[in-house]
């Protein structure tokens, strides 16, 4: 048994899996698969981002102090223009 499921099944849905997609398509496939998996655990393992809290009206404090080319919220530089920043989400631009 894989995942609760008998062998049955599980080749049902893989045989529908190879006529849906083909021999050929298959390799591409699993390997789209395996970088999306890697990509998420990557992004799970990575430390949160550490934030200070140091009372209202700081944020604005530090979109002016900081370089054009980092994050106004979590201080990382960023590469390219993003309307948020990819490590905390922080809107980059008013």
């Amino acid at each position: 048994m894989m995942f609760g499921y008998s062998w049955g099944p599980i080749l049902i849905i893989l045989l529908i899996v190879l006529i849906l997609f083909g021999p050929r398509r298959l390799p591409e496939l699993g390997e789209s698969i395996g970088k999306a998996i890697k990509g998420f655990k990557k992004a799970h393992e990575e430390p949160p981002a550490q934030q200070e809290i140091t009372g209202a009206g700081t944020a604005s404090g530090q979109a002016a102090a900081a370089k054009p080319g980092t994050c106004p919220q979590c201080q990382k530089e960023v590469g390219g223009e993003f309307a948020f920043c990819p490590h905390c989400g922080h809107k980059m631009k008013a």
